[in-house]
């Protein structure tokens, strides 16, 4: 009879979901591109250190035009994890716009694993 060693499995943390607005919209891209973002588009973040009155400010781009900052009530979190290197990965949550108008909000989601 054969005996297994079974080694206890270190416990995971589940992926950490944020849902947060975006603040800034009508200041960067966001003009350019509105009318291609859909529910579930695929975000990207970055620190924004040229900020020297926000260190934990957060850019969100969206292929490649800035779109706006995540609001200050998360981005100190995201941008401690950004600058841990950890993978984060947002999306767009909920659209705000009035039919033939740009968008007047946007919210995405942050999983960071």
């Amino acid at each position: 009879m054969r005996h297994l060693k079974i080694q206890p499995q270190q416990p995971q943390l589940p992926n950490l979901g944020i849902i947060t607005h975006i603040s800034e919209l009508s200041k960067h891209d966001m003009i350019y591109i509105y009318h291609h973002l859909k529910i579930g588009s695929e975000l990207f973040l970055e620190s924004d250190k040229a900020r020297l009155w926000d260190k934990n400010a957060v850019a969100v781009f969206y292929k490649g035009f800035k779109i706006g900052y995540v609001s200050d009530n998360t981005s100190g979190l995201i941008c401690k994890q950004l600058d841990k290197g950890l993978t984060i990965l947002a999306k767009v949550k909920t659209l705000y716009k009035q039919k033939y108008m740009p968008l007047d909000g946007l919210d995405i989601e942050v999983f960071i694993s």
